[in-house]
């Protein structure tokens, strides 16, 4: 008995060999079909990159006034470099008072205090963009 499952277990091996691969790349596919189905295509949200201490007062002026610094972009970079505790980007909607955080910091400090259309997927929860692209607001 226990000879004949040693010379059967080549067979059963050959045969998972040839099925395991078949099934795996059907489930794959499979997958993600329905993966692919649940995820969202994208959303764009408009607004200006800022530093995240200004966007929580809704303007850069206090800081402007505070440290004497001529213009927004000036004041974002003060805010993300020179304070005590450094300051990270976030886009900042004037109009509905929202701060989305941004999970590509890199790609946001091309932007800073400019208006900008960002691409991407929000996580709720988090209140993060996961950016897929950003674009000045003046192109189209």
């Amino acid at each position: 008995m226990k000879s004949d499952f040693l010379r059967s277990t080549p067979f059963l091996s050959v045969c998972l060999m040839a099925i395991v691969p078949v099934l795996s790349l059907s489930l794959a596919q499979n997958t993600g079909s329905k993966d692919q189905a649940k995820a969202p295509a994208g959303s764009t949200f408009e607004g200006e990159i800022m530093d995240n201490d200004c966007a929580q007062m809704g303007s850069h002026d206090m800081t402007m006034k505070t440290v004497t610094l001529a213009t927004p972009d000036l004041c974002t970079t003060y805010c993300l470099r020179f304070k005590k505790t450094a300051g990270k980007y976030v886009l900042y909607n004037a109009a509905t008072k929202m701060i989305y955080q941004l999970d590509n910091q890199q790609d946001a400090s091309f932007f800073g205090a400019r208006k900008v259309k960002v691409t991407g997927t929000y996580d709720e929860a988090t209140k993060m963009i996961h950016v897929k692209d950003i674009t000045s607001a003046s192109a189209s």
